[in-house]
């Protein structure tokens, strides 16, 4: 399985990421980051994804955040 992400804004306080899976390249969901509790939380499903698919997706996207992301640069993540 595997899904893209792509940070659509960051500021000093949170993060948003659009995502989505497989063959849906959209990125049509949110995800939030904030910064100051380094906490991750769903704004909006991408379609076709139910809450745990996105939960479990989370993991492999803290670790693409660590590395460093562009924003508005689209990311293939591998979740298994």
């Amino acid at each position: 399985m595997y899904g893209w992400c792509k940070v659509l804004r960051d500021t000093d306080k949170e993060m948003i990421i659009s995502y989505s899976f497989g063959k849906n390249e959209t990125c049509d969901g949110e995800l939030i980051l904030n910064k100051n509790t380094n906490e991750i939380r769903i704004s909006k499903l991408s379609e076709g994804a139910s809450t745990t698919l996105t939960k479990y997706f989370i993991c492999p996207l803290r670790s693409r955040i660590r590395k460093g992301m562009e924003l508005q640069k689209k990311y293939m993540i591998m979740t298994g």
